[in-house]
């Protein structure tokens, strides 16, 4: 139990650092004289950059453990490869697809 509270406060303690940084570069980038509208589309910008970066890198972490499953560099029983397997291809799958839908509705790609 003390093993799932110390994830439960490790984690809330990443997430609110997460926070600040967040509030403090909002605080700093957003000047004073924008308008609602040029600050909502600051914002919005902003947003579509950070989730895609956030995307790149779960991706990127999907495929290496794929990789590591793959070679079976844990020696883990085959169950447990499929096991882990499933949800990074799923995540690659779906990143893929979303990549997809988002370039024919832009576009550009963008």
């Amino acid at each position: 139990m003390y093993d799932v509270i110390g994830i439960v406060v490790f984690m809330a303690i990443i997430v609110a650092v997460a926070a600040g940084i967040l509030f403090v570069i909002d605080r700093l980038s957003l000047r004073s004289e924008l308008t609602d509208e040029e600050r909502r589309n600051f914002v919005a910008k902003r947003t579509q950059r950070w989730q895609h970066r956030w995307g790149i890198f779960y991706l990127s972490c999907a495929v290496i453990a794929l990789v590591v499953n793959a070679l079976n560099l844990g020696h883990e029983t085959l169950r447990s490869r499929i096991g882990w397997s499933v949800p990074a291809a799923a995540v690659v799958i779906f990143y893929l697809l979303s990549r997809g839908k988002h370039e024919s509705e832009d576009g550009n790609g963008e």
